[in-house]
């Protein structure tokens, strides 16, 4: 049986994967920490030994940082079902348990000749490994071609981010959770949850959360003592992004014009597991039931009132927000995941989240 995301993948335009990462920054910070404390604990006296570890210390921080853009990129592009740079993830996965088994064991070593070369060991292994990944991202260059970011759309992108006033007028679908039948894009049932609703982006912190807010001056009748409701999407649940031309294509009624598929995990991923390992396609999908099970699937239209519009126009204009609403989710991701605004992004990064 086919998943959600084969099927819904099959009929977007752009498919775009959540960005994980091997936690080897993480893993590398551990290891600096315990180290530092086995200088100022065992080598209170000896300042050649300690000067000696604290060089190949430095060393160790500085490789694992000048790697960490390339380990990133590769984990997008297998998330993305590029099988053939599996063993170049493998190879990231290897170097970040090497660490940990070096964080974890460094407080009982005793001998500080034994320290020097554990890390000696381990900055040879990241030596070994660095011309097997720069051949593998510049594989991925040579597939990508001349991908670029569009300027236009990152700039709005951008302003809308930096606007606490910003908000995009939608229409709010959900998939019909008693949906178990076969995938195909018939076989799916949507439901209006919002005809039509106000979605922001809240920001605290490193945080950022999309709120939709029911507007009940939507053209429908309505008790007078009736209030619009609520919900709110964790950009970190935020697994994966369909776009599609229309939404007809999913079987979505009344959605003509584009929309924005959304899967939404119903619980945050534990985090040892998503600094252990980045996902990838299975050659085994899961069924749809426990797709369902385990994430929400929301869709989000352009609503419009304007009738004397020509449709075409519409469509354009539709076509424009919906892609802009795609390109600010993609920022927001990059704040939360990478803990810095996106205003001080490197170019690599900005490419690496927003394509």
């Amino acid at each position: 049986m086919s998943s959600l995301e084969d099927i819904f993948g099959k009929l977007a335009l752009t498919t775009v994967t959540t960005v994980s990462r091997i936690a080897l920054s993480h893993a590398t910070n551990a290891a600096i920490r315990n180290v530092t404390s086995y200088i100022s604990t065992q080598l209170p006296k000896n300042k050649q030994a300690s000067n000696e570890i604290r060089t190949l210390q430095r060393q160790l921080d500085l490789k694992a940082k000048n790697l960490k853009p390339t380990i990133d990129i590769i984990a997008k592009s297998v998330a993305n079902g590029n099988e053939d740079l599996e063993p170049a993830l493998e190879m990231c996965n290897d170097l970040k348990r090497d660490i940990d088994n070096f964080a974890n064991q460094v407080d009982t070593i005793k001998e500080p000749e034994q320290v020097k070369y554990q890390l000696k060991r381990l900055l040879a292994n990241i030596d070994d490994a660095i011309p097997s990944l720069h051949l593998a991202l510049r594989s991925i260059e040579n597939q990508l071609g001349r991908t670029t970011v569009s300027p236009s759309r990152l700039v709005r992108a951008s302003s809308v981010l930096n606007s606490d006033s910003k908000t995009f007028t939608l229409k709010l679908y959900s998939l019909f959770t008693a949906n178990q039948r076969d995938a195909s894009a018939y076989a799916f049932t949507w439901k209006e949850e919002f005809h039509k609703c106000k979605l922001t982006v809240s920001k605290k912190d490193w945080n950022r959360t999309l709120v939709i807010q029911e507007d009940l001056n939507d053209g429908l009748y309505h008790e007078e003592d009736e209030e619009g409701k609520k919900m709110t999407i964790e950009i970190e649940n935020i697994e994966r992004m369909y776009y599609t031309q229309s939404g007809e294509l999913l079987n979505i009624e009344d959605a003509k014009t584009s929309v924005l598929v959304l899967k939404v995990l119903k619980e945050k991923k534990d985090e040892k597991e998503e600094e252990n390992k980045v996902e990838t396609k299975q050659t085994a999908p899961e069924i749809i039931k426990e797709e369902l099970r385990t994430a929400n699937w929301y869709a989000f239209g352009l609503w419009n009132d304007d009738d004397d519009d020509e449709q075409e126009t519409k469509v354009k204009r539709d076509t424009l927000d919906i892609l802009l609403l795609e390109s600010v989710i993609k920022l927001c991701s990059l704040e939360v995941k990478e803990q810095m605004s996106h205003l001080e992004a490197s170019d690599e990064l900005i490419q690496l989240y927003m394509t």
